[in-house]
C-alpha cells in the first residue's frame, strides 16, 4: 500500500470512504469489500494467466505488461480519464437501466461496482513496483507449482486488503475523519492532479518506448479523449433530451474511434521503437550476452544494472546510489565494467537472465567479481554502504592476486 505507483490511486478509495461517513454500517463494509475483491480478481487472475504460461512452457515474469506501449498507452487513457471525473469535467455513471436496479437495491450496486474496480484499477497500477519486498517473494513463487503460486499472489492480495478490510469493519473509526463538507470538492480536485502526475510518469514511458514522435501523437489522441469527456460532461445530463444525448454519445464515438484509428492505429504504430543506448554516461555501457562473457573470459569485475525507464526502485536506486559520486570513484578505481541492462521495451536475453538469478523483473544488481569467483547478487534496495562495502572485498581480491 506504500508503493509509489499505488498510492495516488489508493487516495481515491480513502476519499470514498470520507465521503461514506454517517452512512449504514452495512453499506460502507460491502463497499470495503467490493474493494478488496477488485484486489483478489486482479492478483488470482493474473496467477492464472502466469500458471498458464509457465504450463506452456513459457517464463512468466513480473509487469511483463508495461513492457508493451500499448498497455501503457490504455492505462494513459484509463488515468486521464480518471483525473478528468475527479475536476468534475464529467460523471462516471451506470447506465439509467442499471441505476434504477441500483436504487431498488438500496442504491449499493453502483457503490459496489465502483469500489470493485477501483481494486482493480489500483492493482494494475502497483504491478511495476517490485521492491524492496515482493520482487523476492514473486521469484520464489515462479519457481513453484501452480498452487503455490496462487497462494502466494493470495496473499499478496490479502496483504493490500487487510486495511481496507479493517477500516470498513469498523467504521466507527472513520469519526477521526473530517466531516463531510464543501472541502471534499477541494480534495477530489487535488487527487486528481495527483492522477495526472502519475500521466506524466506513464508518458515519460511511453517517450522512452517509442520516442517524441509516437508520445505527441498519444497526448493528440488523449487531447481528442479528453473533449469526450467533456461533452459527456456538458450535454448528456438528465435534462438534455433523448435526440441531444443520442446525438452527442454517437459524435463522441466517432471523436474517439477516429482518433484512435488515426493517431494510434497510424501515427503511433508507424513510429518505430527506441533502441536501448549502446551507453547510458557516466561510465555505463549496453548490456549484451557476447560482452559478458567476454568480459568475464578477460577476468574483468563486472557490474550489471537491470533496469526499465517504468521501474521507479530503480531511478531512485541510481540517483541516490549508484550515481553518487561515491559510488562512481569506487567503480572507477577498482576498473569495473559497468553495463546496464534496458528492460524497457522488454528483451528475452535480458528476461532470460533474470530468470537465471530468481528474479521475474527489475530491478535487480549482479556483480560479477571475477576469474572464477561466483556472480554476487544486490539486494532490490539499495544504499552507499552496501555496495562500498562489497566493492571494498573485489578491491581486496585484486590486490592478493
Amino acid at each position: 500500500n506504500l508503493m509509489p505507483c499505488v498510492l495516488p490511486v489508493i487516495s481515491l478509495k480513502i476519499f470514498g470512504f470520507v465521503q461514506q461517513a454517517g452512512q449504514s454500517r452495512a453499506r460502507i463494509f460491502r463497499s470495503g469489500l467490493a474493494f478488496i475483491a477488485g484486489i483478489f480478481v486482479w492478483f488470482l487472475g493474473l496467477a492464472l494467466v502466469l500458471v498458464i504460461i509457465k504450463s506452456a512452457g513459457g517464463q512468466p515474469v513480473w509487469a511483463a505488461q508495461f513492457t508493451n506501449p500499448y498497455f501503457v498507452l490504455f492505462m494513459s487513457a484509463v488515468v486521464l480519464v480518471f483525473a478528468l471525473n475527479l475536476f468534475g469535467v464529467f460523471e462516471i455513471n451506470l447506465p439509467q437501466w442499471l441505476s434504477r436496479r441500483a436504487v431498488a437495491a438500496e442504491g449499493s450496486m453502483h457503490g459496489d461496482a465502483g469500489s470493485f474496480f477501483q481494486g482493480v484499477f489500483a492493482t494494475v497500477l502497483a504491478t511495476p513496483c517490485t521492491a524492496p519486498f515482493l520482487g523476492t517473494a514473486l521469484g520464489f513463487a515462479f519457481t513453484q507449482s501452480a498452487t503455490v503460486i496462487l497462494l502466494m499472489f493470495g496473499a499478496i492480495a490479502l496483504g493490500m486488503s487487510a486495511p481496507y478490510f479493517f477500516l470498513s469493519a469498523q467504521p466507527a473509526w472513520l469519526k477521526f475523519l473530517p466531516k463531510p463538507g464543501p472541502w471534499m470538492v477541494r480534495v477530489k480536485q487535488l487527487m486528481g492532479f495527483l492522477l495526472i502526475a502519475t500521466l506524466l510518469f506513464l508518458l515519460s514511458v511511453l517517450g522512452a518506448q517509442r520516442g517524441v514522435a509516437a508520445l505527441i501523437w498519444t497526448c493528440a489522441f488523449l487531447l481528442v479523449l479528453s473533449v469526450a469527456c467533456w461533452m459527456k460532461g456538458a450535454f448528456i445530463t438528465p435534462v438534455a433530451s433523448a435526440l441531444t444525448r443520442s446525438l452527442v454519445l454517437v459524435l463522441m464515438l466517432v471523436l474517439v474511434i477516429g482518433s484512435g484509428i488515426y493517431f494510434i492505429g497510424d501515427k503511433f504504430q508507424s513510429a518505430a521503437a527506441v533502441a536501448n543506448p549502446a551507453a547510458s554516461g557516466n561510465g555505463w555501457e549496453k548490456f549484451t550476452p557476447e560482452r559478458l562473457a567476454s568480459e568475464i573470459q578477460q577476468g574483468h569485475s563486472v557490474f550489471i544494472d537491470f533496469t526499465a525507464e517504468w521501474c521507479i526502485t530503480c531511478k531512485f536506486n541510481e540517483s541516490t546510489v549508484l550515481e553518487t559520486a561515491a559510488v562512481r570513484t569506487a567503480f572507477s578505481e577498482r576498473q569495473i565494467v559497468k553495463l546496464k541492462a534496458d528492460w524497457t521495451n522488454g528483451d528475452p536475453a535480458i528476461t532470460k537472465l533474470l530468470k537465471q538469478f530468481g528474479r521475474p523483473g527489475v530491478p535487480l544488481y549482479v556483480l560479477y567479481p571475477g576469474g572464477t569467483a561466483q556472480p554476487y547478487v544486490f539486494p532490490e534496495l539499495l544504499t552507499k554502504n552496501i555496495v562500498l562495502e562489497k566493492l571494498e572485498t573485489i578491491n581486496r581480491t585484486i590486490v592478493s592476486q
